[in-house]
């Protein structure tokens, strides 16, 4: 005889609560594990020194030096609706190269002005366009000022009319 509604409803039931302390089981293991992996990390972490209760050292005087260039006014490209752009533009560089780097000044306004007339506001916008400027700058920069190191791009003021 085959079996009623009933009796298949009540074995998928019992079947079910069979398996459900298997489930707590492997949920309660998972949980376990994870504990005890966070617990070694921290203790591991700590043996090597990546987490101390010191505070980190002070940062030194003269760790880096900055050559501010004198800001530039450029005209953007001709079919953009934004027509200008003033920028002042700062470099980064080691202490020892800052006069190296300052005597680079001409050389450097040249190569950012043509940088700059190859834009136009839709280069600019928003936080991603801004990054692609600083990539661009610090690019043509180090290729512009080599041997001399350039760290960093830093953007004193952008005005875009």
């Amino acid at each position: 005889m085959s079996e009623s509604t009933f009796e298949r409803l009540t074995k998928k039931a019992d079947e079910a609560q069979a398996s459900r302390p298997r489930r707590l089981l492997l949920g309660a293991g998972a949980v376990v594990s994870a504990g005890v992996l966070g617990l070694l990390a921290s203790v591991g972490s700590r043996e090597i020194g990546l987490w101390t209760d010191e505070a980190p050292p002070p940062a030194q005087a003269g760790w880096s030096a900055f050559v501010k260039l004198p800001d530039l006014t450029v005209n953007l490209r001709p079919t953009s609706k934004v027509k200008l752009l003033k920028i002042g533009v700062t470099l980064r560089t080691a202490p020892d190269k800052a006069a190296e780097l300052a005597t680079l000044e001409p050389v450097l306004i040249d190569g950012m002005q043509d940088y700059f007339r190859q834009l136009d506001e839709h280069d600019l916008e928003g936080n991603a366009g801004l990054a692609r400027l600083r990539e661009g700058l610090l690019r043509r920069s180090r290729l512009l000022a080599a041997p001399v190191p350039v760290e960093d791009v830093l953007l004193r003021t952008m005005i875009l009319q």
